[in-house]
């Protein structure tokens, strides 16, 4: 099945290590991603506070280049791509006055008029709706038997419930849908949507660093031995700040922090460090008997 794939600016950089864990379990699942053609940034998390009809004109450029390339969905790899997708069709359709601006700009861009023929998905929703889990499992070639993985889901998929539409804001399920399927035992806990505290981390790197091991810590504390994740920006947060936190916090534990699609592909056979995973990560599995 070919998929039109939005990969994000994270994704193809500093996180490129979300993308190919993706693009390696896609294959072995017969997903053709088929990157968007001329995609351009989101600009979720900055320019949708600071200008909402370049924010809005933004995201339905690469909206307009999916139904070009003949596709009806939009799959990514990142949450806050994803809401900021949904976030612009929705001020669109619902704000005559930016819509009129908007329209102007798709214009002055050579590009249409939006007609909602596109629906933005996250990749975890293409797994659950169109591959299966049943599938998934065929695939697992190396069971996560005994190793409890705290399931986040961070602030960015699940909200606003009415734009989003998956699942619910109060009860999801689908990352722990994902991680039972690896043969791993799901952790639900406290602070599982709550922010990782990434959008803070150019203007109070104190307080986003206290609201990621905030996230850490309340999955520790729950009994989990890895956090997984379904967001390209949530990883650099989770993932790379660890050592910022150790030393703020004067921690003596670290928690490794693993995008779902890693872990997935840990269990289809894939090595730690084919599948990018940090040192931290590496270690760890390691300790567990997979390298």
């Amino acid at each position: 099945m070919k998929v039109a794939y939005y990969p994000g600016c994270a994704s193809h950089g500093i996180a490129k290590d979300v993308d190919i864990a993706t693009q390696l379990i896609a294959k072995d699942l017969d997903l053709e991603l088929m990157e968007v053609d001329d995609w351009n940034c989101c600009g979720g998390g900055f320019m949708d506070d600071k200008n909402e009809s370049s924010h809005t004109s933004l995201n339905l450029r690469n909206l307009e280049k999916v139904e070009k390339m003949g596709y009806d969905k939009m799959a990514t790899p990142c949450s806050v791509c994803l809401n900021s997708h949904k976030i612009a069709v929705d001020k669109y359709e619902n704000d005559p006055v930016l819509k009129e601006d908007v329209d102007q700009r798709l214009k002055n861009a050579n590009m249409e008029e939006y007609d909602n023929g596109v629906e933005s998905e996250h990749f975890i929703w293409v797994l659950i709706r169109d591959v299966g889990i049943e599938n998934i499992r065929k695939h697992v070639k190396r069971p996560l038997t005994n190793i409890k993985v705290g399931t986040y889901y961070g602030c960015q998929l699940l909200r606003p419930s009415n734009v989003m539409g998956f699942e619910s804001a109060f009860n999801p399920h689908s990352v722990m849908d994902l991680v039972a399927a690896t043969g791993a035992t799901p952790v639900a806990f406290p602070m599982k949507s709550a922010c990782c505290g990434f959008p803070l981390m150019g203007s109070n790197p104190t307080v986003a660093l206290k609201m990621a091991n905030n996230v850490l810590s309340s999955a520790r504390d729950n009994g989990s031995e890895i956090l997984v994740h379904p967001c390209s920006l949530c990883h650099l947060q989770l993932d790379v700040t660890q050592t910022k936190i150790q030393r703020q916090f004067k921690q003596d534990w670290r928690l490794p922090a693993l995008y779902i699609t890693q872990l997935i592909g840990l269990s289809f056979g894939y090595s730690p460090k084919e599948l990018g995973l940090s040192k931290m990560s590496m270690e760890y599995l390691s300790s567990r008997g997979i390298s």
